[in-house]
C-alpha cells in the first residue's frame, strides 16, 4: 500500500510538472534548430528569407560543419557559403563576414532589419558576430 501511494505521489508530481512545462512556452531562443525566434539572426538557404533558416543566439565563427534543419528542401546542406538572406530578430546588431573566424568583408545587419544578401555576401557568408 505504501508503495502504491508512492507512486501515485510521483505520477501526479509528473503530471503537474508536465502541465506546466506545456503552458510555459520557450523562455529563450534554442540556436541552430531550424526556428528563428525573438532574440536570433536568421540566415536563410533562398530570397526573401523563405525554406530552411540557419538560427543564431550566439557568435558562430565558422559555419562549417553546420548544416539546415526542418523538412524544407534546404534541410541537410551545409550553411557555410549557402545563404541568400537574412532576418535579425534580435536586439543586437550582428556583423556577418564572408571568411570563417571574422576574415573576408563585412557586412552589418542591423537589430530588427530583413533582406537579401548583396553580390558579395550571396552564398559567400562563413562566420557571424553580435555586438
Amino acid at each position: 500500500m505504501k508503495l502504491r501511494n508512492s507512486l501515485r505521489t510521483v505520477a501526479a508530481a509528473g503530471l503537474v510538472l508536465g502541465v506546466l512545462s506545456l503552458g510555459a512556452g520557450s523562455a529563450s531562443a534554442e540556436e541552430k534548430d531550424g526556428w528563428l525566434n525573438d532574440g536570433e539572426l536568421g540566415l536563410f538557404c533562398m530570397l526573401d528569407q523563405t525554406n530552411s533558416v540557419f538560427d543564431l543566439y550566439v557568435n558562430d565563427i565558422n559555419f562549417y560543419p553546420d548544416a539546415f534543419k526542418g523538412s524544407r528542401s534546404c534541410s541537410g546542406q551545409l550553411t557555410d557559403n549557402n545563404t541568400e538572406s537574412w532576418s535579425n530578430r534580435d536586439t543586437y546588431t550582428w556583423k556577418v563576414y564572408t571568411g570563417s573566424g571574422g576574415a573576408g568583408y563585412m557586412a552589418t545587419l542591423g537589430a530588427g532589419t530583413r533582406g537579401n544578401m548583396n553580390g558579395t555576401f550571396f552564398n559567400q557568408t562563413s562566420s557571424a558576430f553580435f555586438f
